[in-house]
């Protein structure tokens, strides 16, 4: 094996021990002696370099597996140091909104399972979930990587914390629009049926039918797709639809599933509901074992505590 076929043959190994135990895209390139880390995100770029030196060489592509391993250790952490870089430039720029407004989402998540790491994070409280305000570094493919935006970072923001959620629930909808597909569909031999799923536009080739066991609300990534159901309009629009309230399983952080109050008992919805989350997701991806509702005359939210309806959230 020559240098070049060597070179290229730790550039490989080195690519695909990122991309399976990495949590962060790196793209790996040669340049000028060196191997060459970048994460891109637009008008971002994350960088990190590794030197093609002899001992980096042999310890990657021809050392014992204790010492390949130190190696990418020491590498990962050279990664993780330029994600760090790269996160601190992204929130440095919290000085300047107008640089940083453009990427403000908000992630659903557990409120009683995270309460205490977003004490200084702004978010929208609504029972048991909490719509917490992020900044995204990155997108790859599918995916997305992002950093909690610290109250402390936002002092010289000079806004009202209300009016810096509403705008990035405003971006979230832009940039991960909704997606609704019913059960049937998503069982159906078809795929044709459900490959689409908008519903929120004039021109939309979806309409929501009645009269479906069920229906599950995401965005287009499918990533963190729970909180599609609280974007302006979503809700109100299915309830206008199937002209009655309809109850909410929030089943992932990814997902809610939906159901016309007609349809079936808020009891059977808690059970499955409650069923899925023990026995398929995990801890972090848990958003609530405990029903919603959204109610058609009220405009509102609430959660369903022993068949009653208790208000949590006024639709927007």
């Amino acid at each position: 094996m020559n240098q070049e076929e060597k070179i290229e043959y730790v550039r490989c190994f080195l690519q695909e021990r990122i991309d399976r135990e990495f949590p962060y895209p790196f793209q790996v390139s040669c340049e000028d002696g060196q191997f060459v880390f970048r994460l891109r995100n637009g008008k971002k770029e994350c960088c990190a370099r590794l030197k093609q030196s002899e001992e980096t060489m042999e310890r990657i592509g021809g050392g014992t597996g204790e010492l390949q391993e130190k190696e990418i250790a020491r590498l990962f952490e050279l990664l993780r140091a330029a994600i760090r870089a790269q996160e601190n430039t992204l929130l440095s720029d919290c000085s300047e909104y107008e640089k940083v407004k453009e990427e403000l989402i908000l992630r659903p998540l557990h409120y009683p399972y995270v309460k205490e790491e977003i004490k200084d994070v702004p978010h929208i409280r609504i029972g048991d979930v909490a719509l917490v305000l992020y900044a995204v570094m990155a997108h790859a493919g599918g995916d997305y990587f992002t950093a909690k935006m610290h109250r402390s970072r936002m002092k010289q923001w000079k806004r009202n914390e209300k009016e810096v959620l509403e705008a990035a629930m405003v971006n979230t909808c832009f940039l991960y629009p909704p997606r609704l597909y019913s059960v049937e569909d998503l069982l159906s031999w078809d795929q044709k049926r459900h490959e689409d799923g908008r519903f929120m536009t004039d021109e939309c080739p979806v309409k929501i039918r009645k009269g479906m066991r069920g229906y599950i609300l995401t965005n287009t990534l499918e990533i963190n797709g729970a909180v599609a159901l609280f974007y302006p309009g979503v809700a109100r629009k299915i309830a206008e639809s199937f002209g009655e309230d309809f109850y909410i399983a929030f089943t992932s952080i990814h997902e809610a599933q939906i159901h016309s109050a007609s349809m079936i008992s808020p009891d059977v919805v808690r059970s499955s509901l409650q069923d899925t989350n023990k026995l398929c997701n995990r801890e972090e991806e848990i958003l609530t074992n405990e029903v919603y509702c959204y109610s058609l005359e009220q405009k509102s939210f609430g959660m369903i505590e022993d068949g009653k309806f208790r208000e949590v959230y006024r639709d927007a």
